[in-house]
């Protein structure tokens, strides 16, 4: 089954936005907030009833009027409050509730209601040292305390980078005495809805397909999951894991980036290049080089963490493409170079040849950037993986 927030057109997710429009005939006008949801991708509009409802609309409200007056139309739904949960003091958008496909819930009102949150929430959490912010994917996660999930079913984030968490959710984790002060610190973030709530988090908690409620990360979380996974074909092949460092250890050690901030960014691409580059095990893949004897012994005594690895790929596991394979990186190592030199006049050049790399254009901003390059990273993993899998 087609998901119902999927274009017609070019199958992205769409959003909702409500458009006041106005009727006019015999000097007479009739407003109407016409919900349409609206392609990011292709532009295409689609409003939640055809032309001809809005249009009955209006003919029966030109009847009560007299000429030059002008009158609104207001459904059910707009703006309204739902009392059980007003002790929590948030702003939402009943709209959402009403017309984003699968939130409304006859036989428990508002509950699936979402609630926005500005992004700067949490740097609270990921810089406090009891607390860390674990994401999912690029857009789900939650809050943690020493190792404990704070919230239930954690947040979404959708695609103009606002948090979102369900009403009757936040009910629920700010219910206990000693959660208070994190409901203060939501309060004072909780800013208005963008009527856009596509995420991983959404489609995995009102799934409209088996495709939608198993949903695979996108992010850090999945890099680390296929490294330990090509680490055991490595155990498996040849006795030793390809890198030093435990899955859980990466969990623990790497704090994602949160916001669209230049020192942020580059600072987690130090991190992601000790966990997946300076880790490699490099002696042990010398080694093996060397009992192969396909490079002179000097040559390989020089070679660095990424030229072994590539060398090892090469020449030992028998992939002849991993000079594109690898390409990502060789990025990932460069964006790590560069983050000791972001005031240089050389700076803006190299970057952008990473950004070409990665298959983006100049003005593409530096979480674009991060982006791209944690998918291309997953890419990598996985196309190695089946590479060495299918020579095996």
């Amino acid at each position: 089954m087609k998901h119902p927030l999927k274009c017609k057109e070019c199958n992205d997710f769409r959003y909702l936005k409500i458009f006041g429009v106005r009727w006019e005939k015999d000097k007479k006008s009739v407003g109407i907030k016409v919900p349409f949801f609206i392609c990011p991708s292709c532009g295409s509009r689609e409003p939640l009833y055809e032309k001809e409802y809005y249009d009955k609309l209006a003919e029966e409200e030109y009847s009560k009027l007299k000429e030059g007056e002008f009158t609104s139309i207001e459904f059910k739904y707009e703006q309204k409050e739902f009392s059980r949960f007003s002790h929590l003091e948030f702003k939402y958008s009943s709209e959402d509730y009403y017309l984003i496909p699968g939130l409304y819930r006859e036989f428990d009102e508002g509950y699936l209601c979402p609630v926005f949150f500005d992004k700067d929430i949490l740097l609270y959490y990921n810089n406090h040292p009891d607390y860390s912010v674990k994401l999912y994917s690029f857009s789900s996660g939650n809050i943690y305390f020493k190792g404990e999930a704070l919230f239930r079913w954690g947040f979404g984030i959708n695609r103009n980078g606002k948090i979102f968490k369900w009403l009757g959710d936040l009910n629920e984790d700010f219910e206990d005495e000693e959660m208070k002060s994190h409901l203060k610190r939501f309060q004072a973030s909780n800013i208005e809805s963008d009527h856009d709530i596509y995420s991983t988090f959404y489609l995995s908690q009102n799934p409209f397909s088996p495709e939608d409620a198993f949903q695979e990360s996108d992010n850090e979380t999945k890099i680390f999951s296929l490294k330990e996974k090509l680490d055991n074909v490595f155990f498996s092949l040849f006795g030793f894991k390809l890198t030093k460092i435990e899955i859980d250890d990466l969990f623990e050690y790497y704090k994602p980036p949160i916001l669209e901030e230049k020192e942020q960014i580059f600072n987690a691409y130090i991190s992601l290049s000790k966990l997946i580059i300076e880790n490699i095990q490099i002696d042990l893949l010398k080694s093996k080089l060397i009992e192969n004897e396909s490079l002179k012994k000097e040559e390989i005594k020089k070679l660095g963490s990424i030229k072994t690895f590539q060398n090892f790929c090469k020449q030992i596991l028998n992939i002849e493409n991993i000079d594109e394979i690898i390409s990502p990186i060789y990025v990932l190592s460069d964006l790590r170079q560069l983050q000791g030199h972001l005031a240089d006049k050389s700076f803006e050049d190299k970057y952008n040849f990473c950004k070409e790399r990665l298959g983006l254009e100049k003005d593409a901003n530096h979480f674009q950037v991060y982006e791209k390059l944690i998918l291309e990273l997953v890419k990598f993993y996985k196309v190695l993986i089946d590479n060495i899998n299918a020579s095996r």
